[in-house]
């Protein structure tokens, strides 16, 4: 007689039913020729499996034991690597209709984003623009990201109907934005948004002043109070700007100790982004306060910045994830090519070739960028509990091959085109290098209409 493969014996089966005596079946299990957990024990498997139930990890582990286990949906995902989703801790996503637009001035932001921003800026562009630029996002493996602009509630709907996770931030300046006549506007609108959205399985609201040069101290005091009192994060450029160091260090130091004077403001709760001219006492401050970092090399190294001390942030505890910044500033949006770069510039800056070994790169990516969004408990990782935010790279393609190390072919070989799928806790974002939710020729036909709609006035402020 045939022993059955699951319970004790026959008997077990005919008295409480076959269904009772098996365990409970996952919702999808995907085999691979590798996984990469990017745990603690930078555990991989070769071939393994990774099993989801309810939207988290159920399993991983080596794929002979992914046969034992029930599902309803299985894949075998064969040549394939599968590995966390690359999470982008900064970026603004609204501007891809603008991407391109006023290259290499000097001036550029004062002279021809700030004044695109204010006429061109409404809810239908920012809706559009950003499911455009979620779309690139996503077909190159992004689960997560981090984005503050105007209208962000056009964003954070553009977000759900793609499917991804982020962490969303309302822009605050002094004078009038898009969005807001004054201040107290830009304040009265994000607080809608923050309670519109808190709660939301996959998005949370947070306030985004601009910038120190862009916001007063009074406002910077005044948002880190309602941050605490409606208990969410804050995100902001700081210590990008040459300008802006001159201005503030001239008084204080440096852009963050003046910021370390602004009750509140400095604490675990904001994400700094582009940190390029802080010393070593900034550093030490950034670890003291909690603040955590997102880290934009393509668009600083564009913008002919200061390389910052990345490498030197990560040595010190703080939490650091890489970004894209906006795609006018950076211009692509694949998290690829940000993590080819991260590694390479710090090896300059520093000049040491041995410097982040790219197992530590690629956790900078994912892991990494999930702390920084504050998110590291819950992905960025592979493993049981977390959420099932993961993606698939096809391997058979010429510059998959051959492998030696995981880790540095995903860091310096791995493009955009070499994503095939893409989950976020569980649901299939991206099929065969197709979006699954969303139609990608109506999402192109309407960039193309509002690039009509902005042609007129940025050909006329390139002449000007």
């Amino acid at each position: 007689m045939r022993t059955p493969r699951y319970g004790q014996n026959a008997k077990d089966f005919s008295q409480a039913g076959i269904l009772a005596a098996l365990p409970e079946a996952d919702d999808l299990l995907v085999t691979a020729e590798a996984i990469l957990t990017l745990d603690s024990e930078w555990q991989l498997y070769e071939p393994g499996y990774l099993a989801v139930r309810d939207g988290r990890i159920s399993a991983v582990g080596p794929a002979s034991e992914g046969g034992r286990r029930r599902a309803s949906r299985r894949i075998d995902a064969g040549t394939s690597l599968l590995m966390p989703g690359f999470v982008n801790s900064h970026t603004h996503i609204a501007m891809a209709a603008f991407r391109g637009a006023c290259e290499d001035a000097p001036d550029r932001l004062t002279r021809y984003i700030f004044p695109m921003e204010k006429h061109l800026v409404t809810p239908d562009l920012t809706y559009w623009s950003s499911l455009f630029c979620l779309c690139e996002m996503a077909k190159s493996g992004t689960t997560s990201f981090a984005d503050m602009y105007y209208f962000e509630d056009e964003v954070a709907a553009a977000t759900e109907a793609v499917g991804l996770r982020a962490l969303l931030g309302e822009t605050l300046v002094d004078q009038g934005s898009p969005d807001a006549r004054d201040f107290s506007g830009g304040m009265d609108y994000a607080q809608g948004f923050i309670e519109a959205w808190k709660g939301h399985p996959l998005i949370s609201p947070c306030l985004a002043p601009h910038a120190p040069y862009t916001v007063d101290a009074r406002h910077l005091a005044e948002i880190a109070a309602r941050a605490e009192d409606l208990d969410v994060n804050i995100m902001m450029h700081v210590a990008e700007m040459d300008f802006e160091n001159e201005r503030f260090a001239m008084a204080s130091g440096s852009v963050l100790r003046y910021l370390d004077g602004i009750e509140g403001l400095l604490s675990s709760r904001l994400l700094a982004a582009h940190m390029l001219f802080v010393d070593d006492a900034d550093i030490a401050l950034t670890k003291q306060r909690g603040i955590r970092v997102a880290h934009c090399p393509a668009s600083n190294a564009k913008s002919g910045r200061p390389i910052c001390p990345a490498a030197r942030f990560q040595t010190a505890g703080v939490p650091l994830g890489l970004a894209t910044d906006g795609p006018l500033s950076g211009n692509g949006m694949d998290m690829e090519g940000i993590l080819n770069l991260f590694p390479k510039l710090q090896k300059v800056r520093e000049r040491n070739r041995a410097l982040l070994p790219a197992h530590e790169a690629l956790r900078a990516a994912t892991l990494g960028g999930a702390e920084a969004l504050g998110i590291g408990e819950e992905t960025g990782s592979l493993e049981v509990g977390k959420k099932a935010d993961f993606i698939l790279v096809d391997l058979d393609d010429f510059n998959m091959r051959p492998v030696y190390d995981w880790y540095s072919t995903v860091v310096y070989a791995m493009r955009p085109h070499n994503v095939s799928s893409v989950f976020v806790e569980g649901n299939q974002v991206v099929d065969t290098s197709r979006m699954k939710r969303i139609d990608e020729k109506e999402v192109m036909a309407e960039m193309a209409r509002l690039r009509e709609d902005c042609s007129s006035y940025i050909e006329g402020l390139s002449r000007a």
